[in-house]
């Protein structure tokens, strides 16, 4: 048991859990990052992870969103039902929390910008110069939609990472998370609490001590900083991430009010170090 928690500890770098290596399990790099899948189809929830990054990179150029984002300001485009959904997600997501969640990008960026249209199927920018980047919903949305095609073809037990994101089918699964207090790039990670995934769970978590500075308050263009860390377990992965996100730019206090609102679960450390949880909370 010992070794198992050294293991863990020094494996999750991002906050999250991570899959000991058995004949059972599949890793590869999708999304700029590593997914591992263990137990039921592995190879099949992979495939599908990798067909939903073609859709969702701003970087492929025939991808849905750059073509919704080279059509900014001039045209709907009609996108897939996996990316209206998604896309019709983010913006719950990012009224809920009064903005400090959005996937839009650019000077005339502003999730209030964006038009659907749910009979046509089409996403229109109405602003050019705007452009969407997925990355604070598109990896909980791979893992979510991943999961869902496990189920769909009777997966049992499996548990999908992608990292900051996980979703659980089966369980229980026990999934470390870091601590963010004085966690370094490259060094020896300390666990910060060990939490369970029940079937149906998924968790995300968002932290700066990876990549310093990189979560920003869409609302004023600065660096977020008043938590260090947030770890999110609700029942869809794609919600988890974003509201993940949402939480480390609100901060503390309305943050985990918004958690309380959604029935979700939260890990919150601050920026002072102050460790807040509303582990009472029930999943719906």
């Amino acid at each position: 048991m010992k070794k198992y928690w050294a293991v863990l500890i020094i494996l999750a770098l991002l906050g999250i859990g991570f899959l000991l290596s058995s004949p059972g399990e599949k890793t590869v790099m999708v999304m700029g990052t590593t997914l591992r899948v263990k137990g039921d189809g592995a190879q099949l929830a992979i495939d599908e992870a990798k067909r939903l990054d073609r859709l969702f990179s701003r970087f492929n150029p025939k991808s849905d969103i750059s073509l919704i984002n080279q059509a900014a300001g001039e045209k709907p485009v009609k996108v897939t039902k996996e990316t209206f959904d998604l896309i019709a997600t983010s913006l719950i997501v990012s009224d809920l929390s009064g903005g400090a969640f959005d996937v839009t990008l650019g000077r005339n960026g502003n999730y209030r910008a964006i038009a659907l249209d749910r009979k046509s199927q089409t996403v229109f920018l109405r602003h050019k110069g705007m452009r969407l980047d997925l990355g604070g919903i598109g990896k909980g949305a791979a893992v979510e939609l991943a999961r869902r095609k496990l189920l769909a073809n009777k997966a049992k037990k499996t548990l999908i990472d992608m990292r900051s994101s996980i979703a659980a089918i089966g369980g229980p699964w026990k999934i470390g998370v870091i601590d963010p207090r004085g966690a370094q790039p490259g060094m020896k990670a300390k666990l910060l609490e060990v939490v369970t995934l029940n079937d149906g769970d998924a968790l995300s978590t968002s932290g700066g001590y990876e990549q310093p500075g990189h979560i920003i308050d869409p609302r004023n263009g600065r660096v977020a900083d008043r938590c260090l860390g947030v770890t999110v377990i609700t029942q869809d992965a794609a919600i988890a991430d974003a509201l993940s996100t949402a939480i480390f730019v609100l901060g503390p206090e309305a943050g985990m009010k918004l958690a309380n609102k959604l029935a979700a679960k939260a890990v919150i450390v601050d920026r002072k170090g102050k460790i807040n949880d509303n582990f009472s909370v029930k999943l719906r």
